[in-house]
């Protein structure tokens, strides 16, 4: 977890100064070629054997790294640079529910009803933790207010053309004023 937190303050630092596709681009690069030792260490005969698989293996694995992997972390990424990092984390918590359908659709595996309702939960938790409903209850309540106050402000306007000097006028602006300084 410490490490994805660093990473997540280099990327937010790094595209200030270059595009999150370069970024993403460097990244892979990097990591690649990192994953190519691993791989020639762990498992000397790998190699051979990748040039043998079938061409749906070859496909899975393009598509995979094309649209999963690339895209997926250039959007992340992009996302980053525009809502910063730790606004962008709570969306990792979407990674199980695209991994569920993925399994569903490539691999044919049955979604249950446990995983429909943790999914359920995931996203009124990534709702709660983005402000989404906080902030659609601030709209809400706003517009309430403004509809309160233009109905009272429309009663206000014809009490005053009939007594513009009145205690009752200055009561009502101040009120008024009370409310939009709220």
């Amino acid at each position: 977890m410490a490490t994805q937190a660093l990473s997540f303050i280099f990327i937010r630092q790094a595209t200030s100064t270059i595009s999150p596709a370069l970024m993403t681009g460097y990244m892979f690069i990097v990591g690649s070629f990192f994953l190519l030792g691993l791989s020639v260490v762990f498992e000397p005969n790998g190699i051979k054997e990748m040039f043998t698989a079938p061409l749906y293996v070859w496909a899975i694995f393009i598509g995979s790294a094309v649209l999963a992997t690339a895209l997926g972390h250039q959007l992340f990424n992009g996302a980053i640079q525009k809502i910063g990092a730790g606004e962008t984390a709570v969306f990792n918590n979407f990674v199980p529910f695209f991994g569920l359908v993925s399994s569903a659709l490539l691999l044919g595996e049955n979604i249950t009803m446990p995983q429909i309702a943790s999914f359920i939960f995931i996203v009124i938790g990534v709702l709660f933790g983005t402000g989404y409903v906080e902030k659609k209850f601030i709209l809400y309540k706003n517009k309430k207010e403004r509809q309160i106050i233009s109905l009272f402000k429309g009663t206000v306007t014809m009490r005053s053309s009939l007594c513009p000097d009145s205690f009752f006028w200055d009561r009502i602006k101040a009120a008024r004023m009370k409310r939009m300084a709220l």
